[in-house]
């Protein structure tokens, strides 16, 4: 199955759809804008280089929830 990640483009309107599986490496850029290669081709998104990475590896959703509370009481 396909895996697609949606990513704003770096100060341009509009978005990309990311296969992560292709990413050949990622690299920080100038301003709030990270740098994706694969292979010979870049593209610019918005993020920083740790949201980028999470983002890639499935950990973002994880980053934006609050944590869980545990409301039982050991008694």
């Amino acid at each position: 199955m396909l895996k697609l990640i949606v990513m704003k483009r770096g100060g341009q309107p509009g978005h990309y759809a990311i296969n992560p599986d292709l990413v050949t490496y990622v690299r920080s850029s100038s301003g709030p804008f990270t740098d994706i290669h694969f292979g010979e081709h870049l593209v610019s998104v918005e993020g920083t280089f740790q949201e980028v990475i999470a983002k890639l590896t499935g950990q973002f959703d994880q980053l934006a929830q609050p944590p869980v509370k545990n409301w039982i009481k050991a008694g």
